[in-house]
């Protein structure tokens, strides 16, 4: 009887992953990883491992996830909690900044203090035009003399 159940659960889990993947119209445009621990700053920072290769883009929305382990201390003594900020941002073929992924327009919180270090992720989603870029993504501190890091990441671009 094990047997037969586990048969019909593994083609029941086959039937909605086919169904899923028929339907599924989004393409992986650009992608990068990275390892280690790097230490984060006050400053805007090009988090690094994080700029995708140049891709071609047909024009209309794009989506990117970016996902890092993320740690952040305490700020200062006067601050109850320290924020690291992240922003996706497009760049164009001149490295020029044209795009923001919403909701980063505005630096968007990305882990913080209090908790233990941990896996985070944003997703965003951006309107391009006709064209070629590169995405990448920036991290810096709500609070100035914080301290914490990122460890592994990855970046994933779609349209």
């Amino acid at each position: 009887m094990n047997k037969k159940m586990n048969w019909l659960k593994s083609l029941a889990v086959a039937a909605v992953v086919a169904m899923a993947s028929a339907n599924a119209s989004a393409v992986v445009v650009a992608a990068v990883t990275a390892s280690g621990h790097f230490r984060l700053v006050d400053a805007p920072l090009n988090i690094p491992g994080m700029t995708t290769p140049a891709f071609t883009h047909p024009g209309g929305q794009v989506v990117a996830t970016y996902s890092a382990e993320c740690y952040a201390a305490e700020g200062p003594p006067a601050s109850n909690s320290n924020l690291v900020d992240v922003e996706i941002v497009v760049l164009d073929t001149t490295g020029t900044q044209v795009a923001a992924f919403s909701p980063s327009q505005e630096h968007s919180a990305f882990c913080s203090s209090g908790s233990a270090p941990g896996t985070s992720s944003m997703t965003g989603v951006a309107t391009l035009p006709r064209g070629t870029y590169r995405v990448l993504v920036r991290g810096r501190f709500s609070e100035e003399r914080a301290s914490g890091w990122m460890g592994a990441r990855s970046l994933v671009v779609l349209r």
